[in-house]
């Protein structure tokens, strides 16, 4: 737990802020007892204190508790048989070094994104069940996708396992975004088998 300043240099105002409330209650005209004025000056070095902490963007940041992986699959027609089946077992075989807070979430993908099972303490692909378009490769969609579904709280991760073959949508824009979110990104190429090239 600690705390950040998205614009730290406006503490500064407090060098100049703090002396001038005190320098006015010390010098003010106003014949009051002096507890009034004591509590005066207190409630203004409070209000102030809240004013350039506001204007200094103060953050609380409390630790996140637990990983949120959705595992990308790519099910698009340039990818091999073998390799998808590589996938998932990657997948299943990762999942189980996962520690007993963490959670993960399965997201298949084509020519669209569909989930294929939502955040759970437990992941086990047997078999991939959702339907996606094979013809064409969108990993944009996918990461939009799972960026969306995470959970609240929680840190949140990424898998992506694709060959990179794009031709729909702008993936860099998207893990851009993503990154801007909090959300981190470990990619796993899967290799294209290519054979009978007319070169």
């Amino acid at each position: 737990m600690n705390f950040h300043f998205t614009h730290p240099l406006y503490l500064l105002l407090l060098l100049i802020a703090i002396p001038w409330v005190i320098w006015f209650t010390c010098y003010s005209d106003v014949s009051v007892s002096p507890w009034r004025k004591w509590t005066a000056m207190a409630i203004r070095l409070l209000v102030l204190l809240a004013l350039v902490l506001g204007i200094a963007g103060l953050q609380w940041l409390r630790p996140l508790e637990g990983m949120n992986v959705f595992y990308l699959l790519d099910r698009s027609d340039s990818i091999p048989s073998e390799q998808k089946e590589m996938a998932r077992e990657y997948v299943n075989k990762n999942a189980q070094t996962k520690k007993e807070q963490d959670q993960g979430g399965i997201i298949v993908f084509g020519g669209e994104a569909g989930i294929e099972s939502t955040m759970s303490p437990a992941v086990d692909l047997e078999k991939v069940h959702a339907v996606v378009p094979t013809a064409a490769t969108d990993i944009a969609g996918a990461i939009r996708l799972a960026t969306a579904a995470f959970p609240e709280n929680g840190q949140r991760r990424l898998v992506l396992l694709s060959d990179g073959n794009e031709n729909s949508g702008n993936a860099m824009n998207a893990l851009a975004s993503a990154k801007r979110l909090g959300v981190s990104v470990d990619i796993m190429p899967l290799g294209a088998e290519r054979a009978g090239d007319v070169v």
